[in-house]
């Protein structure tokens, strides 16, 4: 799964972003200009180049925490901006507005095939992004475990806090006093939620009240805050009495000002909120919902194409994988049912060789090191930036899935794939090289760093495309055959579980917010029809609550990626090289699956040139 600290160009998930503080309290905070006009002589190009720049600038200011740390402290490294409330959303609408009134003035015609692709996402994006406006996704998103939840973005903003220097720790230190703020204002949300019926699945609300409580433990130590971690890692070149009085500072402003405030809104999500908090599972129960969740596919799934197609597209692939698992299965003893699968597998200590997190992290250390060598003969280009394996930050690893996180843009800080390791002990062997095809090599780390280093225009090189980036990852995961990584019985036995469940996925999600399935009924579905512990499938099941239509967009990706490259195979023949094909799948960055299919017919079309 690919971290959602990205940039979210347009602004689609703007109500799910990393939490803000209300505009009325950061009075410096520039507004965000509609796309500058330009005369009607100059070529169509340089306007379309224009108004991508204005589209990328325009998440930094709107949510100026979507921008990485850079080399340097810029104008937004201290500042916030409340995405979700209705005052943002309005200046969020003006900015769509204005971006879909420039695109109407620019013709398609005039325009050659990489500019017409940015001007058809760009406009894709501005319609999305309207679209969810008129829908009331906040009430759906800041108690969210996952990427948009109000405590899980603000442990992940204080995880990536560069501490080089004094002026780093000084805008870290005015954008966290501007919490306070933020949580007053997300409690209002909060109420407006409960007032129309709008809240968020019990389940999902107690997970949240977990991180809460990380943020914010119930003595006064702030040392025992998940936020404590940022003045850890001031660099030794400080002198001790700058050290100390920054400490001191930061001590002073968690516990006068932020636990205070964190702590406030813990109570009333556990004594008003939860209390409130929906006990039906999927969106179908909601006024609206249908219309939130087949938005949420169009964003997700970049797909037009209803639940119940998406249903019937994963029972017909859970059926097929299963196919494969019975002999993989078989190859190492096992003849049983799926549901017992995980039970039987506990019992062999062959598979659970782990006694330290250190141990998971070696074994996966060795089987990057195995992949990177073999890379070369399936792709013709390669990133440069390096990938680290690390654990996740432990106040959030309970809750938070495997994330591969971006390197730097100034080359100091590489693309980091974490996981999270609560019990090394209970961490099988099985399904971690398919892991790490998906987060790291082949996956996430060579789509996203290569797309930042193949010279595509900026607002291109950062756009992210659920469909397309997990659907990627996904098949990155197939590829561990042609990387020789499945040639043991275990392996490729992990490889099946982990593509089963991603299968299962279009069949839990819709069914959850499609067809009226209860949680325990997706639960059940996942245990007995794709080999999850119940353990595991009630975190899935909760994150398909938290993420409506999210998780579909892995299998959907992957199955157009692996129909493409079918294709290619059929009608290219002996023509046909799959480094080509791999390159240029990946040349032109994200693209919705629609325009993916379009763009890789007419490569194949064109020889595969």
């Amino acid at each position: 799964m690919r971290l959602a600290g990205l940039l979210l160009p347009l602004l689609i998930a703007a109500c799910a972003a990393p939490p803000q503080t209300p505009r009325a309290l950061t009075p410096e905070t520039p507004q965000t200009s509609p796309p500058e006009s330009a005369p009607s002589t100059e070529p169509a190009s340089v306007r379309l180049e224009r108004l991508a720049r204005t589209t990328l600038r325009a998440p930094l200011e709107l949510l100026p925490t979507s921008e990485a740390p850079g080399a340097e402290i810029g104008p937004r490294q201290d500042r916030l901006e409340p995405g979700f409330t209705a005052e943002h959303r309005a200046r969020q609408r003006r900015h769509h507005e204005a971006a879909l009134a420039e695109l109407r003035t620019i013709a398609l015609s005039q325009l050659n095939a990489t500019d017409r692709l940015t001007h058809r996402l760009l406009q894709r994006e501005a319609e999305l992004g309207l679209a969810g406006l008129d829908l009331p996704l906040p009430q759906h998103t800041l108690l969210i475990p996952v990427d948009g939840g109000i405590a899980v973005d603000l442990v992940k903003l204080a995880g990536r806090q560069p501490m080089r220097h004094e002026a780093d720790a000084r805008a870290w230190f005015r954008r966290l006093a501007r919490y306070p703020a933020f949580f007053d204002a997300a409690v209002q949300v909060l109420k407006d939620g409960i007032a129309t019926g709008q809240t968020i699945p019990r389940p999902v609300v107690e997970r949240c009240l977990v991180q809460l409580d990380a943020l914010a433990p119930a003595d006064d130590d702030p040392t025992g805050s998940a936020l404590w971690s940022p003045i850890t890692r001031l660099p030794a070149s400080l002198d001790a009495a700058t050290r100390g009085a920054l400490q001191a500072e930061y001590r002073h402003l968690l516990a006068a000002d932020v636990l205070p405030a964190a702590r406030r809104l813990t109570q009333f999500v556990r004594t008003e909120y939860l209390p409130h908090a929906r006990t039906s599972a999927g969106l179908g129960a909601l006024p609206g919902g249908a219309a939130i969740y087949r938005h949420q596919i169009r964003r997700h799934a970049t797909v037009d194409m209803g639940p119940d197609r998406i249903h019937e597209l994963g029972l017909q692939e859970v059926k097929r994988i299963q196919g494969l698992l019975a002999p993989a299965m078989s190859g190492i003893g096992y003849s049983g049912r799926l549901s017992d699968f995980r039970g039987w597998l506990r019992q062999q200590p062959e598979y659970y060789p782990f006694k330290a997190p250190q141990d998971v992290l070696d074994h996966l250390n060795r089987l990057h090191a195995r992949i990177l060598p073999r890379l070369p003969a399936l792709f013709g280009q390669l990133p440069k930036a390096r990938l680290e394996i690390r654990p996740t930050d432990p106040a959030i690893a309970a809750s938070a899935p495997a994330q591969w996180y971006p390197p730097s843009s100034d080359g100091t800080r590489p693309g980091i794939f974490a996981l999270p390791i609560m019990d090394a002990e209970r961490r099988s062997t099985l399904g971690l090289a398919s892991l790490l095809l998906h987060e790291g090599m082949p996956g996430h780390h060579l789509d996203g760093t290569l797309r930042r280093e193949l010279g595509l225009p900026a607002y291109r090189r950062q756009l992210w495309i659920s469909a397309f980036g997990e659907g990627w990852a996904l098949y990155a995961e197939s590829l561990g055959h042609e990387l020789g990584l499945y040639d043991e019985p275990a392996a490729l036995l992990g490889r099946y579980l982990d593509e089963l469940y991603r299968a299962g996925r279009l069949v839990a999600d819709t069914g959850l917010h499609a067809k009226g399935w209860t949680r325990a009924q997706a639960i059940r579905y996942l245990v007995d029809e794709c080999a999850q512990t119940p353990g595991n499938a009630a975190n899935e099941v909760d994150r398909y609550l938290a993420w409506p239509a999210q998780a579909l967009g892995y299998k959907l990706g992957e199955m157009t990626i692996t129909t493409l490259r079918r294709s290619a195979e059929r009608q290219l023949g002996p023509r046909f090289d799959l480094r080509a094909f791999h390159d240029a799948l990946l040349a032109q960055g994200h693209l919705p699956l629609d325009l993916l299919r379009e763009r890789m017919n007419a490569w194949i079309a064109a020889g595969g040139r």
